[in-house]
């Protein structure tokens, strides 16, 4: 069974979908303070822990990074208005394992599957963009060794 935990102010779309798969017993939990936020999550023991965007980029990039720290078995997927990029990954702490746009919700039961065998459910551009980011990176710092 996958333990799912949405975070929400107004997710009754993927609560719906997601409560109709027979492997994964879904809470929603409408966010308050951080510490009641947290408290809430960990009574699921989540193994997908889905954030809503649109409670606030920052506070969602930072409850990713506090859930990711708090309970480190579980996966973070982000329901997002826009495509990804690579800055709103890095805003996560790299902790987001996903980012479900509104063209997707329909997949959404699929995307937690995914990532809860181990895989993340990012664009290939972004994943291209990361590569081509670390990369760089990885060169300048080898060559200046040399």
């Amino acid at each position: 069974m996958i333990n799912v935990v949405i975070i929400s102010n107004d997710s009754a779309e993927e609560l719906a979908l997601l409560s109709q798969q027979s492997d994964m017993n879904v809470l929603l939990v409408v966010p308050t303070t951080l510490d009641d936020t947290l408290e809430q999550v960990g009574r699921s023991q989540p193994d997908i822990i889905i954030i809503e965007h649109g409670i606030g980029n920052s506070s969602a990039d930072i409850l990713c990074h506090h859930v990711s720290k708090q309970y480190p078995d579980a996966s973070c997927l982000m329901l997002t208005e826009k495509p990804p990029n690579f800055e709103m990954l890095q805003n996560s702490g790299f902790k987001a394992r996903g980012y479900i746009t509104p063209e997707q919700r329909s997949d959404l039961d699929r995307a937690v599957r995914v990532v809860h065998d181990g895989e993340a459910w990012l664009p290939r551009k972004l994943v291209t963009d990361m590569l081509n980011r670390f990369g760089s990176t990885f060169i300048m710092t080898d060559i200046a060794e040399i």
